[in-house]
């Protein structure tokens, strides 16, 4: 296997770990995606793992708040040790009536290597439409 090609699935990984760590609220491993500088968007900015960490406890701590992210149509660009990813999102929750969509979006990546293990620098999440 070529390394790009091997890149590339270390990336497309770390992009399906992220939304496994957070619908199982596994917030701890869910930062440890990140560098210790990485910036985290969604609609305000958390930089650095301290930031990130209370972000995520806020936003996905308590599990009726938590669904699941449905991602697809990653593409993936590397360049040596970095790498930019977008990908299209849908995110979930479980209602008495079944699945619900409760946010469409797109994830803007940058990606960076460090001792052969692909994180996040930077993740910008854009939102497209919430019902």
């Amino acid at each position: 296997m070529s390394d790009s090609v091997a890149d590339e699935l270390a990336i497309r990984k770390i992009v399906a770990q992220y939304c496994h760590l957070c619908d199982d609220g596994r917030l701890t491993e869910l930062v440890e995606l990140f560098t210790p500088d990485g910036v985290f968007t969604f609609g305000t900015e958390h930089r650095g793992s301290v930031a990130m960490a209370a972000f995520f406890d806020d936003t996905q701590g308590d599990p009726r708040k938590r669904g699941r992210h449905l991602t697809v149509n990653t593409d993936v660009d590397v360049d040596g040790d970095t790498a930019r990813a977008v990908s299209d999102f849908l995110f979930m929750k479980v209602r008495e009536s079944g699945p619900v969509i409760t946010i469409l979006g797109r994830y803007n990546d940058t990606l960076r290597r460090d001792g052969g293990r692909w994180q996040f620098a930077r993740r910008d999440v854009e939102v497209a439409q919430r019902p």
